[in-house]
C-alpha cells in the first residue's frame, strides 16, 4: 500500500521522469516532422522567439548527456525581431550543431586537456536577417575535411552517415538562408546560419527628405 505522502526522493524522481517523457516525445516529433519535410518539402513556416527556440534546442540536445566539466554560454540580446521559419525543422538544426559541438569536446580525451567550452549566440545581421553561432572549444577540423563539409555522406565522426550537416543545409537554404563553417579563435568549430526575420521595410518616401519645422 502506498504512503499518502510521497516522499521528497519519490517527488524528485517523477519530476526528471516527466521531464524525460517530454523530451523523448519532443524528440519523436522532431524526426516524425524531418522525415514528413524530406519526403515532401512541406514547412509549416510561423513567426518565432529565436530565444526560445534556442532554450528549447539546448533542452534537448543536452538532456541527460550534460557533464559537470561542460561550461555553456548563451548571447542572445532582447529586442531580436521574430523569425520566419519552421519551428521544428530549425531545432533539428540547432540540436544537430549542439550534439556535434559536445561530441567534438568528448572526442578530445587523447588530447591536452582544454576547457570543454560551447557557446549558442544569435546577433540581428546586416541584410535584415538572424545570424545564429554554434561554437565549441575542441579540436575543429581539418581543411580537407571543411571544404566538403556540407555534402552528403561526409563525416566528421568515425562512424558517422554524414547526412547531418547535409540535412542542416537543406533546411536553411529551403528558409532562404545560408549556412557555413569557420575556426573560432580558439582553434574549435563554429558553425554560423541565417534565418529571415520579420523586419519592417522602410519605404523610400521615409528616407526622403527630413522633415522641416512648422512645413
Amino acid at each position: 500500500i502506498r504512503s499518502a505522502e510521497a516522499s521528497p526522493v519519490d517527488d524528485k524522481l517523477a519530476t526528471v521522469m516527466e521531464l524525460a517523457t517530454r523530451q523523448s516525445l519532443r524528440a519523436g516529433e522532431i524526426i516524425s516532422h524531418l522525415r514528413h519535410f524530406v519526403a515532401k518539402g512541406d514547412a509549416e513556416i510561423r513567426l518565432e522567439d529565436i530565444a526560445q527556440v534556442i532554450e528549447e534546442a539546448r533542452t534537448l540536445a543536452l538532456v541527460g548527456g550534460g557533464r559537470s566539466d561542460l561550461h555553456v554560454a548563451f548571447d542572445v540580446p532582447d529586442g531580436l525581431p521574430p523569425v520566419l521559419i519552421d519551428r521544428v525543422q530549425i531545432l533539428q538544426v540547432l540540436v544537430n550543431l549542439i550534439r556535434n559541438a559536445v561530441e567534438a569536446m568528448d572526442d578530445q580525451a587523447d588530447m591536452a586537456p582544454r576547457r570543454r567550452e560551447l557557446s549558442v549566440s544569435a546577433k540581428l545581421a546586416d541584410r535584415g536577417e538572424i545570424e545564429v553561432a554554434v561554437s565549441d572549444s575542441g579540436p575543429g577540423l581539418a581543411p580537407e575535411v571543411s571544404a566538403n563539409l556540407f555534402n552528403p555522406f561526409v563525416s566528421t565522426k568515425p562512424n558517422g552517415m554524414g547526412v547531418g550537416l547535409s540535412i542542416c543545409r537543406t533546411i536553411v537554404e529551403a528558409h532562404g538562408g545560408r549556412i557555413w563553417y569557420e575556426t573560432s579563435r580558439d582553434g574549435g568549430a563554429l558553425f554560423r546560419f541565417t534565418l529571415p526575420a520579420d523586419v519592417p521595410e522602410v519605404g523610400e518616401d521615409a528616407i526622403a527628405a527630413p522633415l522641416v519645422p512648422g512645413g
